[in-house]
């Protein structure tokens, strides 16, 4: 789908991840939103362009069925194996049981992770919320 369209262009998501070849990519998709069709149809034209440059193995798409877009422990997981696989990472002491050990990992939050707040406010005229970045987009 031409979904990032611009009086000088038009273009998708999938045209844009193949401009990372032919660095290793991880496509990670579900059946709850538009990443569905990614095994179908993404993934198979993103290995065409990887196979231009002779690293169809260097992209994956490990897809999810029955989950919803977020970053929960499944995706988690398998993006810490695509990293440790192509970063050539040790992970020794890191996995037990097949599965990367989170629980020294730290959760922040919600207001640790806020950009805008009493003491950095929002500038003045930005944009807050989807409708008013759509309106930005109008042309």
């Amino acid at each position: 789908m031409p979904i990032h369209h611009r009086p000088t262009h038009l273009t998708n998501n999938v045209e844009i991840a193949a401009l990372a070849a032919p660095r290793p990519m991880l496509l990670v998709s579900d059946d709850s939103d538009w990443t569905k069709n990614c095994p179908r149809l993404e993934y198979p034209y993103i290995r065409k362009i990887y196979g231009w440059y002779g690293v169809q193995r260097d992209v994956e798409n490990v897809h999810l069925p029955g989950e919803h877009h977020d970053f929960g422990p499944s995706k988690r997981q398998a993006v810490y194996r695509f990293f440790a696989k192509h970063l050539g990472l040790d992970t020794t002491g890191v996995v037990s049981g097949g599965l990367f050990d989170e629980n020294d990992s730290a959760v922040f939050s919600i207001a640790d992770l806020t950009v805008f707040n009493a003491l950095h406010p929002r500038p003045p005229g930005a944009a807050s919320g989807n409708e008013a970045v759509m309106d930005l987009l109008k042309w």
